[in-house]
């Protein structure tokens, strides 16, 4: 199920202003959680239910985190209009699709754009994380990161073109997005790869940071009570990966194997004097 059909952002640029945000639908995440965990009938070894809860929040927040990038991003851009004594309803004018019809630039090939790469967001998101750290989470990362490529195709039009954009595609991908924003089909190649690095690629430049954006989790009390047993720590989950169970017997494991693997291989000196 697409991220969006479990979550939404609810952008500043519209009243109330006080209630922009993250909405998490609680009950259509556990219920999605729940159906892939028992379509599996146990044979998702290596994810529990809260495990693969934790993974699907992870993903679910990046996803909506990237819009709020892309709104940050725009008003950035409005800001600087104002300063140059042109104000441009940058955001807006984005929304309702100007830059169709007012450039020229056409529809994407992957329209929804931003769609596409708020997958690819989250995606990446997880990749990150992988090389921060090390362990038993990581082998589950790139599990998880496997599953949701398998999984794109069956999603609606933009979702399903996020495999463009992983790894170094996104860069690209955010510039296209850039020239939409400003509705400019000759905005300069190298400029806006430049921008797109350092704006939309870097969470940093969010006017919110992850865990201080507004995030909300709706549902009944029933549900938001069965929703706070599995995920006890929701901000750490959904910035971190963060879930309290203890893997630090299988990391340790998995970093002696390494060890011995390393030990195991001969080393290039060794492979030069034994190469005929």
């Amino acid at each position: 199920m697409p991220a969006d059909a479990l979550a939404f952002y609810r952008p500043f640029h519209f009243s109330p202003y006080e209630e922009w945000g993250i909405y998490i639908m609680a009950d259509r995440l556990l219920h999605h959680c729940m159906m892939i965990y028992r379509a599996f009938a146990g044979k998702l070894y290596a994810f529990n239910l809260e495990t693969l809860i934790s993974y699907v929040l992870f993903e679910v927040f990046h996803h909506e985190f990237f819009h709020h990038l892309v709104e940050s991003a725009a008003t950035t851009i409005e800001i600087l209009s104002i300063g140059f004594g042109k104000p441009k309803a940058i955001y807006v004018d984005y929304l309702k699709d100007e830059y169709t019809h007012e450039t020229g630039l056409g529809e994407h090939p992957h329209n929804p754009l931003e769609e596409a790469l708020a997958n690819a967001y989250a995606y990446n998101s997880f990749s990150f994380l992988s090389r921060v750290k090390v362990g038993y989470r990581i082998l589950l990362v790139k599990l998880y990161q496997a599953m949701l490529q398998k999984s794109w195709p069956y999603e609606a039009s933009g979702y399903n073109s996020a495999i463009h954009y992983i790894g170094p595609g996104y860069v690209s991908g955010a510039a296209q997005l850039l020239a939409m924003l400003v509705c400019s089909h000759s905005l300069d190649p190298y400029s806006a790869r430049l921008l797109a690095k350092n704006v939309l690629l870097s969470g940093h430049t969010a006017f919110a940071q992850k865990p201080e954006i507004p995030t909300y989790f709706v549902g009944s009390v029933g549900v938001l009570a069965e929703f706070d047993k599995l995920v006890p720590a929701p901000n750490e989950t959904y910035t971190s990966l963060f879930w309290p169970g203890d893997t630090a017997a299988i990391d340790q494991y998995l970093q002696d194997r390494r060890q011995q693997e390393k030990k195991s291989k001969p080393s290039k000196e060794a492979r030069k004097r034994t190469t005929p």
